[in-house]
C-alpha cells in the first residue's frame, strides 16, 4: 500500500510537472523560434518576426492571466474554471491579432502568418466552445505545434507525437481534463493547422 502511494505520489508530481512545462503560452516560445529561424531571410529578421508573435502569443496573455491571478479574479495560471476563461481568451485573441497585423505589415514569410493565423482560429473557436465546455488549451497549443513541425519538416517530426499523448496524459492525472476533452484540443489543433496551410497555399 504505501509502495503503491509512493508511486501515485510520483505520478502526480510528474504530471504537475508536465502540465507547466506544456503550457501554450510556454510552447509558443520555442515553435516561434524554429519557424522564424527557418523562414527568416536572416538572424535579424527572425528575430523580429520571432518577438512579435511571441509579445502578443505568450507575453502580453501571460502577464493578463498573472494579473488576474494576484488581484484574485483568476483561481491559477492554468484558468481552471471554465466560467474564468472567457476574458482571458479573448484578451489573447485581440493580442494575437494585433501580432498578425505587424507581421503582416512587415512582410513576415507565409509559413509565419500562417501558423499565427492557425492560432487565432483555434483560439477563436476554443474561446466559443469554452462558453459551454473546457475543451484543453494544452492539448491545443502541443498538437498544433507538432502539426506545425510535421508541415514544416516533414513525417519523420512524427516522433514528436509522444508529447501530445504526455500532455494528455498529465491534463487528465491531474484531473483538469477529461479524455474527450484532451481529444478534442488535440483534434482541433490538426485540423485548423493543416487546413490553415492549405489556405495559404503552402506546399512543403
Amino acid at each position: 500500500m504505501e509502495k503503491a502511494s509512493e508511486n501515485r505520489t510520483l505520478q502526480q508530481q510528474l504530471a504537475r510537472l508536465v502540465s507547466e512545462i506544456s503550457n501554450p503560452l510556454f510552447v509558443a516560445l520555442p515553435t516561434f523560434l524554429v519557424i522564424a529561424l527557418v523562414t527568416a531571410p536572416d538572424v535579424a529578421h527572425a528575430f523580429l518576426w520571432w518577438i512579435i508573435p511571441i509579445l502578443g502569443i505568450s507575453v502580453a496573455p501571460f502577464l493578463f492571466i498573472w494579473q488576474g491571478v494576484r488581484k484574485g479574479k483568476l483561481t491559477d495560471h492554468h484558468v481552471s474554471q471554465r466560467e474564468q476563461r472567457f476574458v482571458p481568451l479573448f484578451f489573447g485573441l485581440t493580442c494575437m491579432l494585433l501580432s498578425f497585423a505587424c507581421l503582416y505589415a512587415l512582410h513576415a514569410s507565409p509559413i509565419l502568418v500562417a501558423t499565427v493565423v492557425a492560432v487565432i482560429v483555434a483560439c477563436g473557436i476554443s474561446l466559443i466552445v469554452t462558453r459551454y465546455w473546457k475543451i484543453s488549451l494544452h492539448l491545443v497549443g502541443m498538437a498544433g505545434a507538432v502539426t506545425v513541425f510535421v508541415l514544416l519538416f516533414g513525417p519523420r517530426w512524427l516522433a514528436l507525437s509522444p508529447l501530445v499523448f504526455l500532455v494528455g496524459w498529465a491534463r487528465w492525472q491531474v484531473r483538469a481534463h477529461t479524455v474527450l476533452q484532451a481529444i478534442a484540443g488535440t483534434c482541433l489543433a490538426v485540423f485548423v493547422t493543416v487546413a490553415t496551410f492549405h489556405l495559404f497555399g503552402i506546399q512543403l
